[in-house]
């Protein structure tokens, strides 16, 4: 092995931290969809009291996030895909491993996570805004709810 090359453990524990990484982002985004899916559809009532200011600040800020997870996530399946570009120049070589281990691990890219982050993300962003801009769309075949009469009567 060459001074400069990474030791093979030392760059598989690099490579299965970093999908680990992804593994925790993908989690991340998934919960925070969630926590806002269940504030649109569990507590309708209330964010249709929000008024524009405040759907539009909800807006920026679940758009930041969105952004923020999504490029994330994207220059960790970069970085990801850099370890294993390495791992084949350094240790790659067919023979050393079985053929299903080679084509799903030595062989694995990920060029396409880019397009599906940002495809998963920009609908996740046009679900939200559409809940909050356009409420009316959501219940265009619903019949009037009948309001619950509160504690005090009313």
């Amino acid at each position: 092995m060459a001074a400069d090359m990474i030791a093979e453990p030392a760059l598989i524990e690099a490579i299965m931290h970093t999908r680990a990484q992804v593994d925790f982002l993908w989690q991340f985004f998934v919960t925070v969809l969630i926590a806002i899916f269940a504030l649109f559809f569990v507590y309708d009532d209330k964010v249709a009291l929000f008024g524009y200011p405040a759907r539009v600040a909800a807006i920026l800020g679940i758009s930041a996030f969105a952004y923020i997870n999504g490029k994330a996530l994207i220059n960790t399946y970069g970085l990801l895909d850099a370890f294993l570009v390495q791992y084949r120049a350094d240790y790659g070589s067919q023979g050393r491993f079985e053929d299903a281990f080679f084509q799903r691990f030595v062989l694995l890219d990920h060029d396409g996570r880019p397009n599906m982050v940002w495809f998963t993300h920009s609908f996740f962003m046009i679900v939200v805004i559409v809940s909050l801009l356009a409420r009316e769309l959501l219940h265009l075949d619903a019949t009037p709810r009948e309001r619950k009469p509160t504690v005090d009567g009313r």
